[in-house]
């Protein structure tokens, strides 16, 4: 009985993922099957490395081609595409870093940074809120209301001096050396328009910040972020001095998206 169009397909797909052995669909000598399939699977592979690198070109160029392409080789062992687009592909070469390359958390920070600006990039698009949009909100209405951010907004933690290196390497200039720094650093990622951003945040704004991602109300969003600035010495006037600039801010930067009542 003849095999099925699909069989086959799926015969020669997993010979060219490695979990299969389809030279017997292939006419002539041994050697020539080997070679003609070895052919495919190469390129299968060589095109999952260049996806790789496009992604994350900032963690390559700090880590070296030996180091990188080890790393490149290992993952692509480990995970396969998911998905018909190859666009995605490299969503775990942070965690896999992590894994493989422990004793080089800055890289696996470079990787983290280098993705987040490649989902900003292609995330969703959004009605973006200015000002005006809460002019018709009652008063009474704020103790409940959430302003949600866009969906490309995320926030990042850095213990490195990771975005200072990865500005160097795109400006084109010789990166300090990828060191560990005083204290951590928050870091915002979004686009703004067609290009993703990313700027550091006061501990006050990130705070703010993070609950207003989790969905949390504003007001709750506040009193968290209150309580942090109470931490670091602020009066109450400052706060809301703060929480008052940093609106702005996000008006300014397209960060917000919508109002929830």
């Amino acid at each position: 009985m003849s095999r099925s169009v699909l069989s086959l397909q799926l015969h020669f797909q997993q010979h060219v993922l490695g979990n299969g052995d389809a030279t017997a669909l292939v006419a002539g000598s041994a050697a020539r099957r080997s070679l003609g399939l070895g052919i495919y699977a190469n390129a299968y592979r060589v095109r999952l490395f260049d996806t790789l690198v496009d992604a994350y070109e900032k963690t390559h160029a700090v880590m070296g081609d030996a180091d990188f392409d080890a790393a490149a080789v290992s993952y692509i062992a480990a995970h396969a595409p998911t998905t018909r687009s190859l666009r995605w592909y490299g969503d775990q070469f942070e965690a896999h870093l992590a894994t493989h390359q422990p004793e080089q958390p800055g890289h696996v920070e470079l990787a983290r940074l280098d993705w987040a600006l490649r989902r900003a990039f292609d995330g969703p698009d959004a009605q973006v809120l200015d000002a005006s949009g809460l002019g018709g909100v009652p008063p009474e209405a704020w103790a409940t209301l959430r302003l949600v951010p866009v969906p490309t907004a995320e926030l990042l933690v850095f213990r490195h001096n990771t975005v200072a290196v990865w500005q160097a390497l795109d400006d084109d200039q010789v990166p300090p050396a990828l060191v560990v720094s005083e204290t951590e650093v928050d870091w915002l990622v979004w686009r703004k328009g067609l290009q993703p951003h990313f700027r550091s945040l006061h501990p006050v704004e990130a705070t703010l910040l993070r609950a207003m991602l989790a969905d949390t109300s504003f007001a709750q969003s506040c009193a968290g972020a209150e309580a942090v600035a109470a931490e670091l010495g602020l009066s109450e006037e400052e706060v809301s001095a703060l929480i008052g600039s940093y609106m702005r801010q996000w008006f300014e930067d397209g960060l917000l998206s919508r109002v929830v009542l």
